[in-house]
């Protein structure tokens, strides 16, 4: 399980990561049951977050994801 940590306003994405095929049918994602998102604690303004998920989901902070997505895009134009 992921833990994450969140304040108001702030965001978590859900993708498919790059190891998994994009045809990849939705039931197959799902085998093992549907995603599991379960607050652990409630700090003042701060939430902890836990996410349980497919292997082949990319859960990342907003911050991190729009990294993520650059440096994937950077990759593939030097290829």
């Amino acid at each position: 399980m992921l833990i994450l940590t969140r304040k108001p306003g702030q965001i978590i994405k859900i993708a498919h990561a790059a190891n998994l095929d994009p045809y990849t049918p939705i039931g197959e994602v799902f085998v093992n049951g549907p995603m599991e998102v379960m607050v652990s604690s409630v700090h003042g303004r701060q939430v902890r977050i836990g996410i349980r998920a497919h292997p082949g989901l990319l859960i990342l902070r907003a911050e991190l994801y729009a990294r993520s997505i650059e440096r994937v895009l950077r990759h593939k134009l030097r290829v």
